[in-house]
């Protein structure tokens, strides 16, 4: 569903997620459609992104806009959003961002979460 108010282009997308793992596992990893493979805690929940102009380097990008923060993709999740939001609004962005201004979308390894709990956990 895409709605243009005043040149924004907000898209909501009906995304699935395992529950057990957002709550007791390793985050919140959203994914469009639903495995169906094996025991799965999978629910449904709708997620609004915004096309912005990212401050950093002019371009076009989705941020989250409502939701739990997404944490970001297993395996090919990102792409498979970003093509999808892309397609629905003939646009090219080139990248997704959480509701916390993070770069969930393509994976940069020095600003992943992992390589910042890594960081902060040296003794």
């Amino acid at each position: 569903m895409t709605s243009k108010l005043e040149n924004n282009i907000i898209i909501k997308k009906k995304m699935y997620y395992d529950e057990y793992e957002k709550i007791y596992g390793y985050g919140f990893y959203p994914k469009l459609m639903s495995d169906g493979i094996g025991i799965c805690t999978c629910k449904n929940t709708t997620i609004s992104f915004k096309l912005i102009v990212y401050k950093i380097n002019q371009e076009r990008a989705w941020i989250q806009i409502d939701n739990s923060v997404i944490y970001g993709f297993d395996q090919n999740n990102g792409i498979k959003l970003l093509y999808s939001l892309n397609k629905e609004a003939n646009v090219e962005a080139t990248s997704i961002l959480n509701c916390g201004g993070r770069i969930i979308y393509p994976v940069i390894p020095y600003l992943s979460t992992y390589r910042a709990i890594s960081q902060n956990m040296k003794y």
